[in-house]
């Protein structure tokens, strides 16, 4: 039995109590031994709500984590955000601002519940409770009407507003965005609102995140099909090896956002690559010396593709000074292959900045460089069968001439 003025040390998680042998029992049951009565579980109405609270917020965060996940359509996606906030969080309307790298100004994605007159009031650069939420705070406005950083109150007014929430739409450590709730009646919102609608804002922003992704990959992809489609009839189309050549290192630098491109052949040797087309790349550069491929750097370049991220410290680069006085970052090489394999020369592409060459990337112009050396095969037969041509006739000529 303890003291009256005792200091009784109890377990803040389990709610257990230390006793005076230093062993720990169950509140419940040293109450009960001490003579207090019988006790049981139960819960006052304080903690009941907050469990309640709890449980609403659970499940509306899984139903809008659902709703915004199931689209990989970028505009869908946005739609759903805002549309779903409306609904779960019982609000009058909602909006998306995305923030846009280029010009770092905040553009409508999308809004639901608002007017096109209100939503398109006028830029937000200088709205406070803006500039906070672009700084990772979530700011909440009590009554708009009385808030005198507000630059539309009369605006808001007009629509019927009177609280703004706005969070940060945050993507890992970036602010990509500003999502806003908006109410008819003035609201106080609480931390755990605040915490349930900043959870929702990075869901949010992780859908939109791959949608992005995903729309641009598909993009990148269309687009790089159509170059190819386009490249491969015109190679099928010219029969001139020049003027196959420098379509081609004029054409992927371009769709590739590269700083240029080089056709090299082997010489009569087999082991000295010269240059038969160039773009993007300064004459003293590209008659910086030559350029020579043993046998083992053959083979290892008939294995695949090879990238140079960084062309400053890659030890496999021929010509480094060079190359970054030129404003080079990164190099992609590729193998051209003729008839039986047998490697002729390369392509190889300039970055200017140093860059992760994407999968995509890489199958692109491997695709593209196996088509050049299909058609440079061609290029070659054709002008030999000309030149082949040409030297029968003059024969038959000779001979029609001396018969």
């Amino acid at each position: 039995m303890f003291m009256k003025n005792e200091l009784i040390p109890i377990c803040s998680w389990c709610k257990k109590i230390r006793l005076n042998d230093e062993s720990w029992e169950q509140i419940e049951k040293y109450l009960t031994d001490e003579g207090f009565g019988v006790f049981t579980h139960s819960m006052c109405p304080d903690c009941a709500d907050k469990i309640f609270e709890k449980k609403v917020y659970l499940e509306s965060y899984q139903n809008i984590c659902k709703a915004i996940s199931s689209s990989i359509s970028l505009n869908e996606v946005l739609d759903l955000i805002v549309t779903n906030v409306v609904k779960v969080m019982n609000v009058k309307a909602s909006m998306l601002r995305l923030l846009n790298k280029e010009t770092q100004k905040l553009e409508v994605a999308a809004h639901y519940g608002l007017s096109d007159r209100y939503v398109n009031k006028g830029p937000v650069d200088y709205d406070k409770s803006i500039e906070d939420a672009l700084k990772g705070k979530a700011v909440s406005i009590y009554d708009i009407m009385s808030d005198s950083d507000s630059k539309y109150r009369a605006d808001a007014d007009g629509e019927g507003i009177r609280s703004i929430l706005s969070i940060p739409v945050r993507f890992k450590k970036e602010v990509i965005g500003v999502l806003r709730m908006y109410t008819s009646e003035p609201v106080k919102y609480k931390d755990e609102d605040l915490k349930f609608m900043a959870a929702i804002a990075e869901q949010a922003a992780i859908a939109i995140v791959n949608a992005r992704t995903f729309e641009s990959t598909v993009s990148r992809a269309r687009e790089y099909l159509r170059v190819f489609y386009e490249v491969s009839s015109a190679v099928s189309s010219v029969s001139n090896l020049d003027d196959l050549l420098n379509l081609t290192v004029r054409k992927i630098p371009g769709e590739m956002k590269l700083k240029g491109a080089v056709i090299r052949f082997f010489d009569e040797t087999g082991t000295s690559l010269d240059i038969v087309a160039a773009y993007g790349l300064s004459e003293k550069y590209l008659h910086k010396g030559p350029v020579d491929m043993d046998a083992r750097s053959k083979a290892i370049l008939k294995q695949g593709p090879i990238v140079i991220y960084d062309v400053a410290s890659d030890p496999r680069v021929l010509y480094p000074k060079e190359a970054v006085e030129e404003g080079i970052g990164s190099m992609l090489t590729l193998p051209i292959e003729g008839r039986g394999r047998k490697l002729i020369g390369i392509l190889r592409l300039f970055s200017d900045r140093r860059r992760h060459f994407s999968e995509e990337d890489i199958t692109f112009s491997a695709s593209l460089a196996h088509i050049c050396g299909q058609a440079i095969e061609n290029a070659r037969m054709y002008e030999q069968l000309k030149s082949d041509g040409l030297m029968m006739m003059n024969m038959l000529t000779g001979r029609l001439k001396t018969g």
